[in-house]
């Protein structure tokens, strides 16, 4: 079974949510009710193969059982994402060197003569370099071979899963294009014996996913090596190439080239050269020199989210090792080689990993003014993760809500305690213990919240009574308790005090200058804040599915406001259906004090099921605004 694009948007959606309610899925989607349901209907007996079922219930809703298996269908749903008509040519052009007429097109891709005329005209509109359109003759692809590989590439790549790379190949050919009836099995040999030989290099390594591309080149070499066209790539520029040069690797290429009968020409050899080192996620040899030529611009990275966010990640050799490697690797393959992006990890990275991914857009727009090369999704997910573990690094050191342990049967029993939770709960530190006694001469006690064995008669901080046992569910209400101090900081100050704006705009842009007019007009934020917003839009929009989180650079901030922009109609933002907006004005000295607010907060707000709530609670548009603000604070309450 292909999975069709609307197939992919309802997966993205359900993903998400254990209750879907049919008429907010059905507006997101743009079909009716009904539509949606037997649509729902033809999915579930797929879904069902790897243990989901979707239950329709009463009053237009639909529960999904098995979520924890959805990971399963999503991973098996992209190899057999329909493969649509612009890439189907655009993968038949790059394995013809000669011209196809019309009529050849259609057969080959089993569509009509009159289907193909209609969706060749505007496919040669969007690609007027790459594809020559002769009279008499026909179409071909015109760009340039290294252009055509790094097509055929990216055409293929999300489809090819798993170890076996010919069994998926196949199982592209059955679904999609008949793929394997352009390669011989010797070809397919060479290039898995390529693979091998790549997968043991003692320069450097290479990711599962970097190994899947150079299948993929290799395979096409290996078929271009056994035609009769002589073209070779156009020469790379040398600058990278020859500062870092790995004695002996250009030889090994060579002797490669010559053994799996693989183009050995000079540009051959120093284009592959080039691929490998463009590919490499692990190094081994080079890490120092690397480190050496991207100080400069890792420095300036680290300092622009410093400005921006009070964050100094410049002690953190960790992440500046990985940040430098990633960078290195990104500016050499420039903006070839592309590769599709996997929406549903971007989705989940904004949702799970918001000041992650915040830091790698910073970082992504110092990126496109050092070096004039923009930073697709893909490579954003990657630096959100180096960031994101700098960031849990310091949450170890020093965003741990402070606990007191209060225990009468005495010390060993309070350490057992403390073990407990600080192995169980990541967000916690123990920073004192005492007997009751001990506590009650206490004048004053500086931490979070007390988790005690014995009933406290006077205290305003929060308390977790517990027993000595301490079995998981007191576990968890410490870890709730936790979460509810986290959030409750945030949302007092922030959602009771808001700024409720009406927005009746058409498009984000108007909606953004509606959002930030109040804050420019109250001297919240300095001038070019709105200009700070639209930028980073620009980078990544920062809608998720019914709500959007916009924001600017916090050191045009004075003082700390949150904009809540209540959307009359929903805005197509980006393809989202946006009910409500956020915009949190967060100022450096606030993020100086607490530098994980920003995360705090858009964390809480990028849940599937806070989203759901906010999107029916806009719904009803009658509501006042301070109801409204009221209503979103229990929300927050009830979710904790």
């Amino acid at each position: 079974m292909k999975f069709t694009k609307r197939d992919m948007e309802i997966l993205g959606y359900l993903k998400d949510y254990a209750e879907v309610e049919l008429d907010a899925m059905a507006d997101y989607l743009e079909v009716s009710v009904k539509t949606l349901r037997n649509h729902l209907r033809d999915l579930s007996e797929e879904m069902e193969e790897y243990g989901v079922t979707i239950q329709f219930l009463s009053g237009n809703q639909v529960r999904i059982h098995g979520r924890e298996k959805f990971i399963d269908v999503l991973n098996m749903s992209i190899p057999r994402f329909e493969l649509e008509f612009e890439r189907r040519f655009l993968l038949l052009l790059t394995l013809h060197d000669n011209f196809l007429i019309i009529q050849d097109i259609a057969d080959q891709l089993l569509v009509s003569k009159s289907y193909a005329e209609k969706q060749l005209s505007a496919i040669m509109k969007k690609y007027p370099d790459d594809i020559q359109s002769q009279r008499h003759y026909g179409i071909r692809y015109a760009g340039p071979q290294d252009k055509r590989r790094a097509l055929f590439v990216k055409i293929l790549f999300p489809y090819l899963y798993g170890e076996d790379y010919e069994a998926a190949l196949r199982q592209f050919h059955e679904l999609h294009f008949p793929i394997l009836d352009y390669f011989t099995k010797n070809q397919m040999r060479r290039a898995k014996e390529a693979l091998q030989m790549f997968g043991h290099l003692e320069w450097f390594r290479f990711t599962d996913e970097s190994l899947q591309q150079i299948f993929l080149y290799v395979l096409f070499l290996a078929r271009h090596a056994d035609s009769d066209n002589p073209e070779r790539p156009n020469n790379r520029e040398q600058e990278y190439l020859d500062e870092i040069e790995f004695e002996g690797l250009l030889a090994w290429i060579g002797e490669l080239c010559r053994r799996l009968r693989l183009p050995d020409s000079e540009e051959e050899v120093r284009h592959l050269y080039f691929l490998l080192l463009s590919l490499r996620k692990q190094k081994i040899n080079d890490g120092e020199q690397i480190m050496e030529k991207m100080s400069s611009p890792v420095r300036e990275i680290l300092h622009g989210i410093k400005e921006r966010l009070q964050i100094d990640l410049s002690q953190d050799e960790e992440l500046i090792q990985g940040l430098s490697g990633h960078l290195y690797t990104s500016v050499l393959r420039g903006s070839s080689m592309e590769v599709e992006s996997d929406f549903y990890m971007i989705t989940s990275m904004k949702r799970q990993y918001p000041f992650g991914f915040e830091m790698a857009a910073i970082a992504a727009d110092y990126i496109s003014d050092i070096y004039n090369l923009s930073m697709k999704d893909n490579d954003l997910i990657y630096l959100a993760i180096h960031f994101q573990a700098a960031i849990e690094r310091i949450k170890d050191r020093e965003e741990k809500t402070r606990i007191v342990i209060v225990c009468h049967f005495g010390a060993a029993a309070a350490r057992l305690i403390q073990s407990k939770l600080e192995r169980r709960i990541a967000d916690v530190k123990v920073t004192e213990m005492y007997s009751l006694q001990e506590f009650s001469q206490q004048d004053k006690v500086d931490c979070d919240c007390i988790v005690t064995t014995e009933r406290l008669i006077r205290t305003e901080l929060p308390v977790v009574y517990i027993s000595m046992a301490l079995p998981e569910r007191e576990i968890k209400k410490v870890s709730e308790c936790i979460r509810e101090i986290q959030v409750t900081r945030l949302l007092k100050m922030n959602i009771l005090e808001a700024i409720i704006v009406p927005i009746d705009a058409r498009n984000v842009l108007s909606a953004i200058e509606a959002m930030v007019r109040p804050l420019a007009e109250e001297g919240y934020v300095a001038e070019g804040y709105l200009q700070s917003v639209l930028e980073r839009e620009e980078i990544s929009p920062t809608s998720m599915c019914h709500i959007a989180m916009p924001h600017g650079n916090p050191s045009l901030v004075d003082s700390t406001r949150l904009v809540i922009g209540r959307m009359k109609s929903p805005l197509d933002w980006d393809g989202a259906k946006v009910y409500c907006a956020f915009l949190f004005a967060a100022s450096a000295d606030v993020l100086k004090v607490r530098p994980m607010t920003f995360h705090t907060f858009y964390r809480v707000l990028a849940s599937p099921d806070v989203e759901e709530k906010i999107r029916k609670l806009q719904a009803e548009n009658s509501l006042p605004d301070e109801v409204f603000r009221q209503r979103l604070f229990q929300i927050f309450q009830i979710l904790r």
